[in-house]
């Protein structure tokens, strides 16, 4: 089909391909980026409940900034909560969550 369009076309199949993956490319981008602004949306405590499911026992745990609309203090309370630490990473724009038992609801 891509080379049916190139041949009726003054452009080569290479550009049309380019042309594809590049729509591709935007349209996921631009996907992810309205599911990921509306799960920050979503009630605090619905939040809270889906944080707290994921601190499940595992080692880390990495949440990305941009998914949760949480305070500090409430990603504090459910880390502590469940045993865990909570690291921000400003630079990467994430949360990481560490299974530290020991020490529960430190922020690093």
């Amino acid at each position: 089909m891509i080379s049916t369009v190139a041949s009726s076309t003054k452009f080569s199949a290479g550009e049309v391909i380019f042309a594809v993956l590049l729509g591709v490319v935007i349209i996921g981008g631009l996907a992810l980026t309205i599911v990921r602004t509306r799960r920050s949306m979503k009630p605090r405590e619905q939040q809270m409940a889906v944080l707290a499911a994921e601190l499940d026992g595992r080692r880390q745990v990495y949440f990305r900034k941009m998914e949760i609309g949480l305070a500090q203090e409430d990603l504090l309370r459910v880390a502590h909560s469940r045993g865990y630490s909570l690291i921000d990473h400003r630079v990467g724009k994430y949360y990481e969550f560490v299974y530290t038992p020991h020490q529960p609801g430190r922020l690093a």
